[in-house]
């Protein structure tokens, strides 16, 4: 058994489901904390370390086995980031497109002009498994480094059954090979490739792709949207999907209001992501939902310069609400999610307090994992990241860097300094 002690604070939110409106701002905080790690790589205790109790008989279980000591020197300790929307595996890069929206170029321009999904799409069937493990790894190994300790990676730029496993089998790489904890999202349905109907494509996917890849990813997402599916196409894709035991989550309503809020909570979708123009009723939908939670992509309205999505709203109706990186190589370039927390401060009128929550349980609640990640309580994984900040709010004010001293998983010092 580990036991993590002189920890200056520790902040985390509590329980095993998502927390919704204004309990997203409930969040534990300790001084001079402690959190005891069993052998499994699961919290046994935590709490207030009394200093002068040398035998750490507050932290003692009832076996009494040796206790190996760790001084986290006095660091703030929040848990590890849960990043639950990326595209973390692809090849190549779309820097031209960057630039040409900084020019005033719309994504659904340059998408029109060959360039957005369809390129990555080009860039993918160009690599084999192995080049694209080997390109998405760095980008994981990164988000590790940052304080993101379970990432969810989405397929979606195949658009075939072998195109598509490749980005699986390489997300499935990354999971054996990197600390990364990952959650696999099939999304084929994330474009219509070239040569096509709509239709057809829609078919492929039901009775080719979706039989052939269930096995290797537990969700299934559809970019439901504006000029890519629509509402009965979304359904029909989805329903498949539910009957080879897949779980739902969807991209909705990002680019325009297509009901795709409320047709998420209709699937009983795990989660409805972007929502940048979500309507007052799927705002309703979301909030009166079980377990629909509301993933918010700020850097990628960053990217596109469009309006953030509206936080505020979703919050104070009681919505439950995640943030994310949407880390993909055509409208949000970057894995840091200490970043993404910055932008749900200032961009989207979060206190640094919902951030938290929303970059932490809620994002665990969006991959069906709240049971056992996304806080630091009892029973829980040892996910935790250890910052030199002095207080919780210095994470989102010290604007665009990283404050990590040491990241753990599973009671483990797996990126950053070694601690002793």
């Amino acid at each position: 058994m580990r036991l993590f002690y002189n920890i200056r604070t520790l902040y985390t939110p509590l329980g095993r489901t998502a927390l919704r409106g204004g309990k997203m701002r409930e969040i534990a905080e300790i001084d001079n904390a402690a959190i005891l790690v069993g052998d499994d790589g699961r919290i046994v205790n935590i709490g207030p370390f009394v200093e002068e109790e040398l035998h750490l008989a507050a932290f003692k279980t009832e076996e009494q086995l040796p206790i190996e000591t760790i001084d986290c020197r006095g660091l703030v300790a929040l848990p590890g980031f849960v990043d639950s929307h990326t595209h973390c595996v692809f090849a190549g890069e779309r820097s031209k497109e960057f630039t040409m929206r900084a020019e005033g170029r719309s994504y659904q321009e340059i998408a029109r002009m060959g360039g957005g999904i369809r390129e990555s799409v080009r860039q993918v069937r160009e690599a084999s498994s192995e080049e694209i493990f080997q390109h998405s790894k760095r980008f994981v190994e990164r988000a590790l480094a940052l304080g993101t300790t379970l990432m969810e990676i989405k397929s979606g730029y195949g658009l075939s059954t072998e195109d598509e496993r490749k980005l699986l089998q390489a997300a499935s790489q990354i999971a054996e090979e990197t600390a990364m904890e990952v959650v696999t999202t099939y999304l084929g349905a994330h474009a219509v490739p070239n040569g096509i109907s709509q239709s057809e494509y829609v078919r492929e996917v039901c009775t080719n792709q979706l039989p052939a890849l269930h096995s290797m990813a537990e969700f299934c997402d559809v970019f439901m949207d504006e000029g890519y599916f629509t509402k009965e196409e979304t359904i029909e894709i989805c329903t498949a999907a539910k009957k080879l035991g897949m779980k739902i989550r969807l991209h909705a309503d990002e680019l325009a209001e297509t009901n795709g809020a409320q047709t998420a909570v209709e699937l009983g979708a795990f989660s409805a992501d972007h929502l940048l123009k979500v309507s007052d009723a799927g705002i309703v939908a979301l909030a009166k939902s079980e377990h629909t939670v509301a993933t918010l992509l700020p850097m990628t309205a960053l990217s596109l310069r469009t309006p953030y999505a509206p936080a505020r709203k979703l919050i104070d109706g009681g919505c439950a609400v995640a943030i994310a990186t949407d880390c993909n190589p055509g409208s949000s370039m970057s894995e840091n999610m200490q970043f993404v927390f910055t932008l749900a401060v200032i961009g989207m009128q979060m206190s640094p307090e919902e951030a938290l929550t929303a970059a932490t349980l809620n994002g665990a609640a969006a991959l069906d994992r709240a049971e056992t990640h996304g806080s630091l309580e009892r029973n829980k994984v040892a996910d935790f990241v250890l910052y030199d900040i002095p207080r919780l709010e210095y994470l989102p004010y010290h604007i665009a860097m990283s404050d990590v001293v040491s990241v753990i998983k599973h009671g483990e010092v797996v990126a950053g300094e070694r601690l002793s």
